[in-house]
């Protein structure tokens, strides 16, 4: 069982008990625990024989993610060969490259300190001209040179326990007015490659500042009125916002602050517009909002949408959504809708994709663990 494990079983605990008008208990530890041993135990048996690496929605990352997070002993099989796969795969997708930078950094950030540099300047380097990131095109092969550095990272676990007093390693901007990326990303692509970021920044990978303001002011330029945001796809933005991208962004906002010096980020004004918009209209159960999007069709995204809000209230450090327990809800609607064989799903998803189902199973997973750390003062 990893470190944050005991965290959320003690929370469990801890956590009393709603009002009657309001939902039931929250779940037991044990029920938890043995939820999360489910869903990982149905990614094991689904990726025993390994994994596909060469197509934009390739998992390996994202599995690692949720494998650390779950506990999976590091010397088992698939651990290995997620391990393996995140750790040699060429970066050239958004999703991919961000979500190995946050398995390595929960791994162990100081050994793969290395390879969590090249993601950095990866992510960097593929920055959209107005501060966005999507699928990147022709200029990636100039991310993929990496770092250039003379700070070695530990090459072993003994060796890495001294990690954290290791030089910071700087990462420079390519990309300026005279020499953009030119495109238009996402919504999505931009909050995950945020994620990245700041997992590589936990590991004293110091990130441009101008990286972090041009990501800034592309989220706050689509925030509603209302303080929701709904999703921006090629400058196309849907006229309402809902639950999933309004905690996603609050959660990046505060992030790119964070990257800037800031410390109390709930003070942010967008960040206090868009608790007050969920506040108003949050529910554990549904996306809300979502069903009205004109860009991103009929899936709910709900597991998606929980991921989301987890990470919002583990970075601003907050218990409930107005007077709603955001864990303790989301947990017992997860634990009530687990597949017989350990996995989840969207009910009622039009998709057929493989990785539809170990995405859904991740996310779960990742809520119940509650993966995302704090953010640090470093």
């Amino acid at each position: 069982m990893r470190a944050l494990l005991p965290l959320v079983l003690l929370l469990l605990c801890a956590m009393p008990a709603q009002a009657e008008d309001e939902k039931p208990a929250t779940p037991d530890s044990k029920r938890v625990r043995d939820a999360i041993d489910r869903g990982a135990a149905f990614l094991l048996a689904r990726y025993e024989k390994g994994f596909d690496t060469e197509k934009p929605h390739a998992v390996p990352e994202l599995v690692l993610l949720t494998l650390s997070h779950a506990g999976t002993p590091h010397n088992h099989p698939v651990f290995k060969k997620a391990l393996e796969a995140t750790l040699t795969s060429k970066l050239r997708h958004t999703y991919r490259v961000s979500l190995a930078a946050m398995a390595l950094s929960k791994i162990n950030p100081y050994l793969y300190r290395a390879r969590l540099a090249h993601c950095a300047q990866w992510l960097v380097d593929t920055q959209y001209e107005q501060g966005e990131w999507g699928y990147p095109g022709g200029r990636l092969g100039t991310a993929n040179t990496g770092v250039k550095t003379d700070v070695k990272p530990p090459v072993t676990e003994e060796q890495a326990k001294g990690g954290p007093k290791a030089d910071p390693i700087e990462i420079v901007s390519r990309v300026s007015k005279t020499n953009p990326v030119e495109g238009q990303g996402d919504f999505s692509n931009t909050q995950f490659a945020l994620l990245g970021l700041r997992a590589c920044r936990d590991a004293r990978i110091v990130i441009p500042k101008t990286t972090w303001q041009r990501a800034l002011e592309y989220q706050l330029r689509f925030q509603q009125r209302d303080g929701s945001w709904g999703y921006v796809m090629a400058g196309e933005q849907d006229q309402v916002g809902y639950a999933s991208l309004t905690a996603a962004a609050a959660a990046g906002v505060a992030i790119c602050h964070h990257g800037m010096g800031k410390k109390n980020v709930k003070s942010i004004p967008a960040v206090k517009k868009a608790l007050g918009w969920l506040k108003k209209r949050w529910d554990p159960k549904r996306n809300v909002g979502v069903d009205n999007s004109s860009i991103i069709g009929v899936s709910a995204w709900q597991y998606y949408h929980l991921y989301a809000v987890e990470r919002m209230g583990r970075i601003l450090d907050i218990d409930k959504i107005g007077k709603r327990a955001w864990y303790a809800e989301g947990a017992r609607w997860i634990l009530a809708n687990q597949n017989a064989d350990g996995s989840w799903e969207d009910a009622g998803a039009t998709s057929t994709k493989r990785y539809i189902r170990t995405a859904d199973t991740c996310f779960a997973i990742l809520f119940l663990s509650l993966a995302t750390p704090p953010l640090t003062g470093r």
